[in-house]
């Protein structure tokens, strides 16, 4: 089975930039009607085509309130199961570096949520803002969850 980095972004979500050393990124979002959706098809194609997902990326877009936050929670989670499954998966949440205050702490609640979710994996779960530029990420800031706080993802 080999592995792949996904990406999935929400609408007005900023492309999170290099993920490790992952060579096979499948990458999709802003477009789709249905994004939950769609990322159940494409982690299903994969599965199918024996691929399991290492690494997962949500970039967040800029959308706040509790309706936004459920839908992102159920993406997260998906995502999540996908990465757990592996040894050492990662789930990254990403935004933008002037994300609202709101958006933050929305997703470091989601974050710790997720992370007490993790129970018997080795995956982790970490937070991204990154300023960008022209799609060139300048500089980031990595906040780490779960059981593998030092460790770089980026």
């Amino acid at each position: 089975m080999t592995t792949t980095a996904m990406i999935v972004m929400e609408r007005g979500g900023d492309w999170p930039g290099q993920i490790g050393d992952a060579t096979n990124v499948v990458a999709f979002g802003q477009g789709c009607d249905d994004l939950l959706q769609s990322t159940r098809e494409k982690l299903g194609t994969l599965h199918r085509g024996h691929q399991s997902v290492r690494v997962a990326v949500l970039a967040c877009g800029s959308a706040e309130g509790a309706v936004a936050a459920g839908r992102r929670a159920q993406l997260a989670r998906l995502l999540l199961a996908a990465v757990a499954s592996t040894t050492c998966g990662r789930l990254i949440l990403s935004a933008s570096g002037c994300a609202s205050p709101q958006l933050r702490e929305e997703m470091f609640s989601l974050a710790g949520t997720l992370t007490e979710e993790l129970g018997g994996t080795t995956a982790t779960v970490s937070l991204r803002f990154a300023e960008a530029l022209d799609g060139r990420v300048l500089r980031s800031g990595t906040t780490y969850a779960g059981r593998d706080r030092g460790r770089h993802l980026f």
